[in-house]
């Protein structure tokens, strides 16, 4: 009786791992052409578009830091031009007026109000590779700041996977794309290029 529970049990948890494992979801290239409007409000979110030949994945908060991961393949070609973002030019775009200013206080005390300053220290302490020809990988923490990379795909390249975290969870309802902003509904997701 004991062996039959047991393999009741392990039916009903595999069906359920089957169940729940869910397959890419498949979007319209059409989708992701232009660069979408990063709304103001959001606390956290990904963007991704394309511009001609290049791709662009962005992601950004505003507060609380969060830890961005994930990794983009190419099916049949290769992924080309790996390029990090500046930070600091991005920043400049989506924090417009937030340099630092000298105030006076009440007893003629100089002091720098404000600003902000760049969350990274230095580049080593997120990561951005090529992972062989095809795949690119990424692991980045970010507070109040932008990130993200650019890339471009060979003529071969017939799809891209996009496989997109926040906090280690799969977030679709953050993740938007195109300059339509529409929103990825499924997290992987495949974009068909051909």
């Amino acid at each position: 009786m004991k062996i039959v529970f047991t393999l009741l049990a392990s039916g009903v948890l595999l069906f359920g791992f089957a169940v729940s494992a869910q397959a890419p979801a498949e979007k319209p290239l059409a989708n992701f052409e232009g660069k979408p409007a990063f709304a103001e409000g959001i606390d956290t979110g990904y963007y991704v578009w394309r511009d001609g030949d290049k791709w662009s994945v962005r992601w950004t908060t505003t507060g609380k830091l969060r830890h961005f991961t994930g990794a983009v393949t190419a099916e049949g070609g290769e992924l080309k031009s790996l390029k990090r973002i500046d930070v600091e030019s991005e920043r400049r775009v989506l924090y417009p007026g937030r340099a630092p200013r000298i105030a006076v206080g009440p007893r003629g005390r100089v002091y720098r109000r404000g600003g902000a300053p760049p969350v990274v220290a230095t580049r080593e302490q997120d990561k951005f590779e090529k992972d062989g020809d095809g795949r690119i990988v990424y692991n980045s923490r970010t507070d109040d700041d932008i990130d993200g990379f650019d890339f471009k795909t060979d003529a071969k390249v017939t799809a891209l996977r996009f496989v997109l975290e926040i906090d280690g969870q799969f977030r679709p309802q953050l993740i938007e794309t195109g300059k339509g902003n529409q929103k990825a509904g499924n997290v992987p997701f495949i974009v068909r290029l051909k």
